[in-house]
Formats: C-alpha cells, sequence, structure tokens
C-alpha cells in the first residue's frame, strides 16, 4: 500500500478510475476505515448535488451533437493510441524506478478535482444558509438540512410520487416527483403554495416522464399545502384547475 492510494478517494466517489485501479482501492478500502468513510461522504454529496440540479436536456440538443458529429475530426488509428499508451507506462515504470511519487492522469486528476471542489461548495452552502441565492444552493440547503422533512402524497393514476422537502430553518422547500407524465404539448404543471389567504404561484414544472427537482418559489414556513395544476404555457396568476396532486405539510 502506498500513500497514492489516499488521493484517490475523489476519483473513485466519481466513478474515474480504470479497471486495475479501481480493484487496488477497493482493497486498500477494506484497510483504511478514513477513506472508506471519506468516499461514502463525496459519494453522498454528489448524489446530492446531482439531484439538485438534474434537468431535462433541450430537445434541439440531439440535432447539435448530429451536427458536430459530421464536422467534427475523428481519433487517431487504434495503432497509434496503443502506441502513446506503451510510451505512457514507460513513463510511469521509469518515475517509479526514480523513486517519483505517481501523479494521477489529466483526466482522472481534473475530475477528481471537480468533485472535490464541488463537495467544498456544498459543505460551504450547507454550512451557510444564506451564504448565496442560486437555486442549485438553495436546494441543497433545504435538502441537507439538519430539520428537513419529507411529506410524500402518491400521483394519481400511476406508481409515481410527490415528495415535498421542508425546511422551517431554511424558510425554504423544495418539490420533487418521479413517474409524473408530461403535460400536454400547450399546457405545464404549476405549483401552489396554500395557506389561509389562499393559492400563491410557486413556479413552473417541466417534466418527461422521470423525476423532476424544483426549488417553491417564496419562503414556506411547514404549515402550508403544496398543489400542483395543469395551467397554460407560461404559467396562470390564479389556479384554473384542479389539483393533479396536494401535498399537506402539516399532515
Amino acid at each position: 500500500m502506498t500513500a497514492d492510494l489516499h488521493t484517490l478517494t475523489g476519483a473513485y466517489a466519481a466513478h474515474a478510475l480504470s479497471g486495475g485501479e479501481r480493484l487496488a482501492f477497493e482493497r486498500h478500502l477494506a484497510a483504511c476505515p478514513a477513506c472508506a468513510q471519506e468516499v461514502r461522504e463525496l459519494t453522498e454529496t454528489a448524489a446530492r448535488l446531482g439531484a439538485a440540479v438534474a434537468a431535462r436536456p433541450p430537445a434541439v440538443l440531439w440535432e447539435r451533437v448530429r451536427a458536430e458529429v459530421v464536422a467534427t475530426r475523428q481519433l487517431a488509428p487504434v495503432a497509434g493510441r496503443a502506441e502513446r499508451h506503451r510510451r505512457v507506462e514507460r513513463g510511469r515504470a521509469l518515475a517509479g524506478l526514480r523513486g517519483g511519487r505517481r501523479r494521477l492522469p489529466p483526466l482522472l486528476a481534473a475530475a477528481a478535482a471537480l468533485l472535490v471542489a464541488a463537495v467544498s461548495v456544498a459543505a460551504l452552502n450547507l454550512g451557510l444558509p444564506g451564504r448565496s441565492e442560486r437555486p442549485v444552493d438553495l436546494v441543497a440547503a433545504v435538502l441537507g438540512a439538519p430539520d428537513a422533512r419529507r411529506v410524500v402524497a402518491a400521483l394519481p393514476g400511476g406508481p409515481g410520487q410527490a415528495t415535498v422537502v421542508v425546511s422551517r430553518q431554511q424558510r425554504r422547500a423544495v418539490f420533487q416527483a418521479s413517474g409524473l407524465a408530461p403535460a400536454p404539448a400547450d399546457r405545464t404543471y404549476q405549483l401552489w403554495v396554500v395557506d389561509r389567504s389562499g393559492p400563491r404561484p410557486a413556479g413552473l414544472v417541466e417534466a418527461g416522464g422521470g423525476r423532476v427537482t424544483r426549488l417553491l418559489d417564496g419562503r414556506v414556513t411547514g404549515t402550508e399545502q403544496v398543489a400542483m395544476t395543469v395551467e397554460r404555457r407560461g404559467g396562470a396568476k390564479r389556479p384554473t384547475s384542479e389539483p393533479v396532486v396536494v401535498v399537506d405539510l402539516e399532515a
């Protein structure tokens, strides 16, 4: 076991290790509780960040990719890549003989650095709730709040469900849904926070049949109801249809 293995926690959590490196690091994990704990924390944070920023790609993305494929130069022949790989391996062997410290390949180093940076930013935002007003940071702050409370309601006509995560400490709430069918072409889902004074708009939801995550607009105390209706494109000032689902935060 070498000291280098301790530096691979970020790359392992980001699934950026090669087969051999992954096996060696997993053997190291079995004997290193500190690395095992760090991997668990990095993996959980990466999953939380992924859920917070998940978004459906725009429909034009595929057309852009197809256009770029035609104009983009392809990779070098396999023989050329094999020769470069042999040169890299020879360089690594020489570095080992000289007693030099093994360095991560640039791609793995970048992946590990990116994950560590993301975790650091998330930790700052979770520890200091008001530090940033970016939606992704507010979502992460609500989901990671010590007093976060989840209220679940079933979606009609299927196995899907709607979840509202509310934090009175943050005075914010996050709406999540799985198995939500797409709205009609000229309609959109709209969220509402309903209190004693009535419903107020809380944001639009774009659904493509998968999981959606949306920070509710405005403050939420945890004593309200969260409803979702189908409205015309662009949303409405007041609900014009019966709710698709209602989540009672006091239930």
